[in-house]
């Protein structure tokens, strides 16, 4: 009851957050139900369960990458906690549990929002930021995918609301949290250091406190980049590995400047934004859905409905220095991604959409003040309802699409030993038959008792043969043990 009555006594804008985080809530958590772990998760989530078996990181054990393990672990400790406590029940329910990790830090990052903006600027913007954060494709996909995203997010948000809230020690400590999430929380820091500014001028309190957020948060993230300089030779291995002169990268090792002069620099930026996975709007094409043609030109309308308050909010005549600073830390993030990565990394911007939701709450409030709002709202309304509909619809075809080969992960799974090895090149097909899986080459082939070849896996293409490769295997007339004519899907033994 007296939950209630304080609920009753908010005033009406943070109860319409409140709503519209629970709706939120109840989306994302709907959409981990049905998710299937795929990309960079089948590295992440198996990385979790070897530190829950093992109660140690991995370095060059072969979990679903050519590479050591170098990825900041916080978000892997926490999968390994839950995949240690839910495993005791079932393994099943353990590898369902993990997937609720990256919704837990999603509903933190948008609750942590909502509080820093209602702090920076009113409960009304605070309020249409929510709905920017909730509703846009990207925040919610990050929030529900086996990623490191919504972790890293939460902490950079955590960050500035202990800030804004005057404990520079415990903001430290979040940013340092937010650096072992992902490499990328350091760049939350000049942000920071321009609120301290802002507040305290050149006074002695600004040094102080900014000299105290910065150490806190670099002495947080050092034992792991200590580790990585010992094991790697780079403290921020793969990256800038030229000028550390780590162990060889196979990834991130390369520049190309020209990327930022090409059109897809935007498009992949906006389609990313807009929820199809990395921005690469190829993928539009992958799978067969009907009146397609009819609806990407409505779904391509509603994004750019959607997106005009953020224009109209660069207009606003209010305070917006912490705003620009803080997208603009991240957009500098962003392009080095761009030249050392390519274009599909339009996530590397969420750290910065709580700034970003700010300008476009302040856009949305101009709107609620024109004669025709109720037009707009209703407009917002069927534009939102749009985007939650192709959510689901996204995730439910991509869950079919693995389900299409779950025979074949099963086979492995009830027909071969827990300890069986593997050459299966990709991240994900060891994710699925759950075993050790070696990338194909002469060496992997003499070590490993059986090959899984698909050589039309359009989930993963990393896991297809080069064809000389295939023809060496072909060769060797290994034992075909499992064939599905269906999938493609063929096993050899490599025992005579």
């Amino acid at each position: 009851m007296n939950l209630i009555k304080k609920f009753n006594k908010l005033e009406k804008y943070t109860k319409y957050s409140i709503y519209t985080i629970f709706i939120f809530s109840m989306i994302i958590l709907s959409l981990a139900s049905i998710y299937h772990v795929s990309g960079d998760g089948c590295w992440h989530i198996p990385v979790g369960k070897f530190i829950a078996s093992n109660i140690r990181f991995p370095l060059f054990e072969p979990l679903g990458r050519d590479e050591p393990f170098w990825s900041p672990p916080l978000y892997h400790i926490f999968v390994a906690v839950v995949y240690y406590v839910f495993n005791a029940f079932n393994n099943n329910i353990a590898n369902s549990a993990v997937k609720f990790v990256s919704p837990a830090f999603g509903i933190l990052s948008i609750i942590f929002s909502f509080l820093v903006i209602r702090k920076l600027v009113n409960s009304k913007i605070a309020f249409y930021s929510v709905l920017f954060l909730a509703f846009i494709p990207i925040f919610i996909d990050y929030s529900v995918i086996s990623y490191t995203e919504s972790t890293l997010s939460f902490f950079v948000i955590l960050s500035v609301y202990y800030l804004i809230n005057d404990k520079p020690v415990l903001s430290g400590i979040a940013a340092g949290l937010s650096v072992l999430a992902k490499y990328n929380g350091v760049f939350i820091l000049p942000v920071l250091v321009y609120i301290l500014h802002k507040k305290y001028g050149n006074k002695k309190l600004f040094y102080k406190n900014a000299f105290a957020v910065v150490a806190i948060s670099l002495l947080i993230a050092s034992p792991w980049l200590i580790r990585n300089f010992i094991l790697l030779g780079n403290p921020i291995w793969p990256f800038l590995n030229l000028i550390f002169s780590g162990i060889e990268a196979k990834s991130y090792s390369s520049l190309d400047f020209s990327r930022m002069v090409h059109y897809n620099l935007v498009l992949f930026a906006y389609f990313g934004f807009f929820g199809i996975p990395d921005g690469n709007y190829s993928l539009l094409s992958f799978f067969d859905i009907h009146y397609f043609n009819l609806l990407l030109p409505i779904w391509l309308i509603g994004t750019l409905i959607f997106v005009m308050p953020l224009f109209i909010g660069f207009k606003t005549k209010k305070e917006t220095g912490y705003l620009i600073v803080w997208v603009l830390s991240y957009l500098i993030l962003f392009f080095l991604y761009v030249v050392n990565v390519g274009w599909a990394v339009s996530r590397m911007m969420l750290p910065a959409f709580p700034a970003i939701a700010i300008l476009w709450a302040f856009g949305f409030e101009k709107l609620q003040s024109k004669n025709f709002s109720k037009l707009v709202n209703v407009v917002f309304i069927l534009v939102v309802i749009g985007f939650v509909f192709t959510e689901f619809a996204k995730m439910g075809l991509a869950a079919d699409a693995w389900e299409f080969y779950s025979r074949d992960f099963d086979w492995v799974k009830t027909n071969t030993k827990s300890d069986a090895i593997f050459v299966a090149n990709g991240q994900c097909i060891p994710y699925n038959i759950e075993r050790t899986a070696l990338y194909a080459n002469d060496e992997s082939l003499g070590k490993a008792g059986f090959i899984w070849v698909n050589q039309n896996f359009a989930l993963d293409k990393r896991s297809i043969f080069e064809e000389q490769l295939l023809k060496d295997v072909q060769a060797k007339n290994y034992n075909v043990i499992y064939s599905n004519k269906k999938t493609g899907t063929i096993i050899y033994s490599t025992k005579q």
